[in-house]
């Protein structure tokens, strides 16, 4: 039970034991019931249990303690000290209050040097000072023995000068009980309170551990689990066998006795798991703060306590052995590094204290140099750098998408990096990938055997997908969650969290749901990624022009300069365009256009003189200071030209253009004067029947589980290559491709009617009805007749392919699927 009450005539005993916490007694005597905090202590085990979950008062504790040291390392960088010294002492007075709460330090000692001194800065930074040394080696201060510490975390004791303001605020975060900080939050709270950067998101989310036990539970604990139940099983099945009836009530010595009579070799299986114990390593290489270090270390305490507690029941005590040392980081934030050692060794003593078992070791704190400052990929001379050896890979690593790479990390440190593993990751592979290739590259060797790392969500689709490719390749995934919330510095994001190994493991988990296989982008049904280009669609979807400067005008501007002429005599339409970008489709029109000199050289721009005049003034600047050489020469040009679009555009009256990214699958028919922006894919395709499949649930399908999911609102992604130019059409007769272009044109026009008619309509508004309008129909509804269209729409496609109707999801992306590889293997 979560709650145990235990009285006498006069005392009470109310003991936690909820589950994942440790566990916490809360003692009181009859007389303390007429105080009202007791009172209602004891009212809430009968009326609100869950107020006494550790869990609660332990974050609370934890945001306060991080807010008020925080509060001092600002004042203290303020002051001018250097921050890595400020981190430092804040990070050696924190662990002094944790200490003094566990009593390591006797007495209450830091409390009372801060009660006497807080009006005497002086006298404080003396005896803090001493208190620091003492640590580092043992000794004695204000006639109370200090253990030895050590661990590294003392061997610089060089205290700063605190102002009584700043001693306030310290007494106070000493009046709080830090045995009870929560490590697996603690150094993500802490690190933000120390960096004034990071200081505003003191107040938002952050990973908590049951965030991380989703990957710190399949990948580490529940095989080493499973494998201890055979073990125990085996050995209670043996002893079963071999001993009399009356043996439970041998004591341990007499049992261990009868044991020793027998076929020891029977109890080889519990040795060897206590050695493999052990042995094991756990490697984060993107430590951070170390708070996946300290559930991973806190779970297997917990393993490690029922294999002992089984171990002395049978007569074969053994002493507690998993410590600090088996758990390695890599963090190339030298502060980070630092507190993440100390996250884990709190975690540590915090596990010893609550299971009764002693921390007064010598020194107690070992040094970690299993923990290191160093960039987790490449050495300072740009060869690849070697992980340490541990049987298990876990973490967060970093979020960076491969277009930000240069811009946070340089142009040489990209450039190098892409370098290294070329061969093995796409140049285009977001930085995260390069994580998930070295635990893989591990696993095939057969230096690791498991691991499980986190990801933004783009992991399952386009370059990205590659990695995951190679996983299958060399291994498999056994677990998987395909798109779950997260937390990355305070912000809400999107992230898949993959767990892999050399395919040892052959059950499945997706999401949550057993299942029989894992394909490389996180599905568990028809694998369409293995569908091959088509050469019947190549040169046909385009992304639109990148403009890289303000390029974009208003419609007025532009009909203002359409009536003004040029010296040269050149007409200023030549170079100016209405433009469409994404939202003009999702939303309302915005009416803006654009200028476009093409591939004009300057002196041939020059000959339209406002069109120009406005790019040097506005955008010249900008481009001029762009670390790209070819935008940077020709500032007066967009971006990217998107001339192979321009080229079959310009043979059209219309083309089809889409949204990259939107909620729903949409396609509109666009003016071929029109330049679309690079947020939007053009097709340049000007009939019905193209128009209707693509707008049908066969392409909409194939579209959703080709491309990939953007941002906080997770939607749909549609990329060229992978959803259009793999896409088999279908080669309808005569008549099957009239009866789709007539619902295609009646679903035009119809969608058209509706916007036209209310001015608050957007088109993501009108299919949000139509959505809801699947679920609950209505046919008197505003919207009906589109989902009308879209039904016989679905109808007429499918008997162009010569498919009866209705079909399920899965049955059109399996049937789809052996057409793409049927006319891939025709194109030779």
């Amino acid at each position: 039970p979560p709650l145990l009450v235990v009285c006498d005539l006069e005392r009470f005993e109310i003991h936690t034991n909820f589950t994942g916490t440790p566990k916490k007694v809360y003692a009181f005597t009859l007389q303390d019931l007429l105080k009202p905090d007791t009172l209602e202590l004891l009212r809430n085990v009968f009326t609100n249990p869950d107020v006494l979950n550790p869990k609660h008062q332990r974050e609370r504790i934890t945001q306060d303690a991080s807010a008020q040291i925080g509060d001092i390392a600002l004042r203290l960088r303020d002051r001018g000290h250097d921050p890595d010294h400020v981190a430092q002492f804040m990070m050696q007075m924190v662990f002094a209050l944790f200490a003094e709460d566990v009593a390591l330090i006797p007495n209450k000692l830091v409390t009372r040097i801060l009660e006497k001194t807080k009006d005497n800065p002086e006298r404080a930074h003396v005896y803090i000072q001493q208190l620091f040394e003492a640590m580092a080696t043992g000794g004695e201060i204000l006639l109370e023995d200090v253990p030895y510490f050590n661990g590294g975390l003392f061997e610089q004791p060089d205290a700063l000068p605190l102002e009584p303001a700043d001693l306030d605020i310290l007494y106070q975060a000493a009046t709080l009980d830090w045995s009870e900080v929560e490590p697996a939050i603690f150094g993500t709270l802490f690190e933000r309170s120390l960096d004034p950067s990071k200081r505003s998101q003191l107040g938002a989310h952050y990973t908590s551990r049951e965030d991380i036990l989703r990957i710190v539970q399949p990948v580490i604990i529940d095989p080493l689990r499973g494998e201890w139940q055979n073990v125990r099983e085996s050995i209670e099945a043996y002893l079963a066998s071999t001993l009399a009836p009356d043996s439970s009530a041998l004591s341990p010595q007499k049992l261990r006795s009868e044991l020793k009579k027998r076929d020891t070799q029977t109890l080889k299986p519990i040795v060897e798991y206590l050695e493999k114990l052990r042995n094991l390593r756990v490697l984060d290489p993107a430590c951070g703060s170390g708070n996946f270090l300290y559930v991973a270390l806190q779970q297997l305490k917990e393993l490690e306590q029922d294999v002992l507690t089984f171990s002395q029941s049978i007569g074969l005590p053994q002493a507690p052995f998993i410590s600090p040392k088996q758990f390695y980081g890599i963090e190339v934030n030298v502060f980070a590094s630092a507190l993440a050692s100390m996250v884990v060794w709190i975690g540590y003593l915090q596990w010893n204290r609550a299971n009764g078992y002693s921390n007064r070791q010598t020194p107690i704190l070992d040094k970690l140099d299993n923990i290191k400052h160093h960039d987790a990929l490449m050495n300072a001379d740009g060869s690849e750098y070697n992980w340490p050896q541990a049987e298990f890979i876990i973490g967060n690593p970093p979020f960076l998408g491969d277009k930000k790479m240069r811009q946070e990390l340089g142009d040489d440190y990209t450039i190098a990096l892409r370098k290294l593993f070329k061969g093995r990751l796409p140049g285009q592979s977001d930085f995260v990938c390069y994580w998930f290739e070295k635990a893989r590259a591990l696993i095939e060797d057969g230096t690791t055997k498991r691991a499980g790392l986190i990801s933004t969500n783009s992991i399952r689709g386009g370059a990205n997908r590659k990695v995951l490719e190679r996983i299958k390749d060399s291994g498999d995934i056994f677990m998987a969650w395909n798109d779950e919330p997260w937390v990355l510095d305070g912000a809400a994001v999107r992230v898949s969290i993959v767990g892999f190994d050399d395919a040892a493991q052959t059950a499945k988990n997706l999401d949550g749901t057993n299942v029989q296989r894992i394909n490389s982008d996180l599905t568990s049904t028809i694998d369409v990624n293995a569908a091959l280009k088509l050469n019947e669609n190549a040169n046909t979807a385009f992304q639109g022009p990148v403009k890289v400067g303000s390029f974009d005008i208003s419609e007025e501007v532009a009909k203002n300069w359409l009536n003004f002429p040029n010296p040269s005599g050149h007409n200023n339409s030549d170079v100016l365009k209405p433009w469409t970008n994404g939202m003009d489709i999702t939303r309302k029109p915005s009416n803006k256009w654009i200028i476009d000199f093409g591939l004009m050289t300057l002196e041939e721009a020059e000959n339209y003189l406002l069109p120009l005049e406005y790019v040097r003034e506005n955008i010249k600047p900008a481009r001029d200071k762009n670390r790209d050489v070819q935008r940077k020469t020709f500032w007066w040009r967009l971006g990217r030209s998107g001339q192979d679009m321009k080229d079959e555009l310009c043979k059209l009256q219309r083309f089809i253009c889409t949204p990259r990214v939107s909620k729903h699958r949409l396609f509109v028919w666009l003016d071929a004067k029109t330049l679309p922006d690079s947020a939007t894919v053009a097709i340049a395709v000007d009939d019905d029947f193209t128009f209707g499949v693509l707008h049908s649930s066969f392409h909409e399908y194939w579209a959703l589980r080709q491309g990939t999911s953007l941002g906080k609102g997770n939607d749909p992604r549609y990329t060229p290559s992978t959803c259009f130019e793999t896409f088999p059409f279908p080669t309808p007769t005569p008549d099957q491709h009239a009866n789709v272009s007539k619902w295609a044109k009646y679903l035009d026009d119809v969608r058209n009617q509706l916007l036209a008619a209310d001015d608050t309509l957007t088109m993501t508004k009108l299919y949000n009805k139509v959505v809801d309008l699947r679920e609950t129909r209505d046919s008197s509804a505003r919207a009906y007749p589109l989902l009308l269209a879209h039904e016989k729409l679905d109808a007429a496609v499918a008997a162009a392919y010569g498919w009866d109707w209705p079909l399920s999801e899965e049955d059109i992306l399996e049937r789809l699927l052996a057409l793409n590889l049927e006319r891939a293997a025709q194109q030779g």
